[in-house]
């Protein structure tokens, strides 16, 4: 989703940043303990404008719960690796073909829906959260959505080629009204705050961190409606395919990330959790279920 325009940063740096991260274990620093591509310096794609979740500040560096996620999961073995900005459009291409788009990347942590397209293209790694479907409105004209049936009367907005423009399309009936396709989440922001949509449908924590993240004159210019819908998503990370051995190394780690004390306290912090909100309850709605039978890298 990402790209040229930014929540309240300047124009996005050009240069890809670089995060050299000290060796904090021994045991795992050397190249024959780390499988491809991790026994080298590893590029990672993020997102740059999904605020909770993954934004790049005016320095170049990435911020929000995925590239704290990498920096444990990835930094504690002592793997080094630089930072790419990517988008929803962008992000297949980088992995399966680096020529074409000039940033090619070796692993992509952006907020990916496993499907079982993707499964047959990509080696896919996690899952490291669920999410369930939300919709964002402007704070001064909310609108009740419940149930996903509540969208059928209103204007609705969705980013291209995600699992959201797909379940408006195939699963609303009646279709909202003419619902609108757009290239980048901020288009979504643009049309709601031209009063030309009434919400927009996305992944639930995508949009929960944009409503407790982005402020305007130091208000918060958007709010979650009530509702929580659709297929519940589990968000994976990418490599290309054929790299089963490297799959499974970096699923190890970010098993033991994903039930850790940490995945909770950044969840908490990244999406502004309160206290009223307790670490069960956390993990419960937002902590995917892993067993063998769900080892994408054997599929």
């Amino acid at each position: 989703m990402i790209a040229r325009r930014r929540f309240r940063t300047p124009a996005a740096v050009a240069a890809v940043a670089t995060l050299v991260l000290p060796l904090l274990l021994a045991a795992c620093s050397s190249g024959p303990d780390r499988p491809g591509p991790f026994d080298q310096t590893v590029r990672i794609g993020f997102k740059t404008a999904a605020p909770g979740m993954s934004v790049q500040d005016p320095n170049g560096i990435f911020q929000g719960f995925e590239p704290r996620m990498v920096a444990k999961v990835m930094g504690d073995a002592g793997v080094k690796y630089s930072s790419v900005p990517l988008s929803a459009q962008s992000w297949q291409d980088a992995l399966l073909d680096g020529n074409t788009n000039h940033n090619g990347v070796d692993l992509v942590v952006a907020d990916i829906s496993d499907t079982a397209e993707r499964e047959q293209k990509f080696d896919l790694v996690g899952p490291y959260l669920k999410t369930p479907l939300g919709a964002l409105t402007l704070a001064a004209h909310p609108v009740t959505v419940q149930h996903q049936e509540d969208l059928s009367p209103l204007r609705v907005c969705t980013v291209a080629q995600t699992t959201a423009r797909s379940f408006v399309d195939n699963e609303i009936s009646p279709k909202p009204n003419q619902p609108i396709d757009a290239k980048y989440p901020d288009d979504c922001l643009n049309a709601l705050n031209a009063g030309s949509v009434d919400a927009f449908v996305s992944d639930y924590l995508v949009l929960r961190g944009m409503a407790v993240n982005v402020k305007v004159n130091g208000q918060a210019p958007y709010v979650m409606a009530d509702g929580r819908f659709g297929k519940v998503q589990t968000l994976v990370a990418a490599l290309p395919p054929g790299h089963t051995s490297g799959c499974q190394w970096l699923r190890s780690r970010l098993d033991a990330y994903v039930n850790s004390s940490a995945w909770v306290t950044e969840l908490r912090s990244n999406f502004n959790f309160g206290l009223d909100v307790s670490d069960v309850n956390l993990r419960d709605a937002f902590q995917p279920l892993i067993s063998t039978s769900d080892n994408l890298c054997s599929k």
